[in-house]
């Protein structure tokens, strides 16, 4: 099992995308039915909203992939955790929830999988298509182009994969289709790759962060604008904010605020997280 946010390994984060209609969320493979799924027959298929239309149009932009494959930490690790559970996906049946590329499916068909399903809603589905047909897999993996509560698939699968975890783990709302699939067609005993997540917090500070936002407004091209200060440390940390911080400006050790298990968790939990934290500082500075 690994465990923590998304971005959280050094690299620039992904370009900005909008989050899907419904909330929705997180780390890679422990052993399948530690937690049996709670299978329900005929799942309903939620709504296509216009903020899914969006989330999709931004992935089928080739920067957001790009972005993901040259984080060299994130997809190392993907194929690292399905080499690790080889025995588990040769000969059987995978799928691929928002497969984008497909390198997923192809780390799964590298290990031996039967047949993947791979899924993907956006129109980077084509190129998935185009790739898996360049890798002489098209025995194998199965392109379907579109929504994953849409598309047809005539039998039970053994294993899903999918990268679902976003900014804050949760923000782009993949986890609830993760769901949905696993719902509908997860055999019992089945595995899930992620299994389980873990979204962490800590209390930051950031001098320097403070000061362009803040201090900026002294002097502005010899234009006094300190007027604009009050407004500016209003503003600064209004909205959240996705960079990449160093160590020194965390200032104390992270605590888990919330648990994901990929074989138990319902759509409806996903609605509001509530957490109880405690912090002790351990260094001084301003908290942002």
């Amino acid at each position: 099992m690994f465990t923590g946010g998304a971005d959280g390994n050094g690299h620039l984060p992904r370009p900005r995308r909008p989050r899907r209609g419904g909330l929705g969320g997180g780390g890679i493979g422990a052993p399948p039915g530690q937690g049996s799924s709670t299978v329900q027959p005929h799942p309903a298929a939620p709504p296509c909203t216009d903020y899914d239309m969006a989330y999709f149009k931004a992935y089928s932009h080739i920067g957001v992939h790009e972005e993901m494959l040259k984080d060299h930490v994130r997809t190392s690790t993907y194929r690292n955790a399905i080499m690790h559970h080889q025995d588990l996906i040769s000969g059987k049946v995978v799928l691929d929830v928002g497969c984008g590329t497909g390198v997923l499916s192809i780390f799964c068909a590298f290990a031996g999988a039967t047949r993947v399903y791979a899924v993907d809603a956006s129109d980077i589905a084509i190129q998935a298509m185009e790739i898996v047909r360049e890798n002489e897999l098209s025995d194998k993996v199965v392109v379907l182009h579109g929504r994953i509560e849409d598309v047809v698939i005539e039998e039970k699968v053994d294993v899903i994969v999918s990268e679902w975890m976003g900014y804050m783990l949760l923000y782009e709302s993949m986890l609830g289709s993760v769901i949905f699939a696993r719902d509908k067609w997860l055999k019992p005993g089945g595995l899930i790759l992620p299994s389980h997540a873990l979204l962490y917090m800590a209390p930051i500070t950031n001098s320097q962060r403070y000061h362009d936002s803040v201090y900026f407004w002294r002097d502005v091209y010899g234009i006094k604008m300190s007027s604009m200060m009050p407004l500016a440390k209003q503003c600064a940390f209004m909205e959240p904010s996705v960079e990449t911080i160093s160590g020194e400006n965390v200032l104390t050790w992270p605590t888990v605020v919330s648990q994901v298990d990929c074989y138990t968790i319902q759509a409806q939990e996903l609605e509001t997280i509530t957490a109880t934290f405690k912090f002790t500082s351990m260094l001084q500075g301003k908290l942002y």
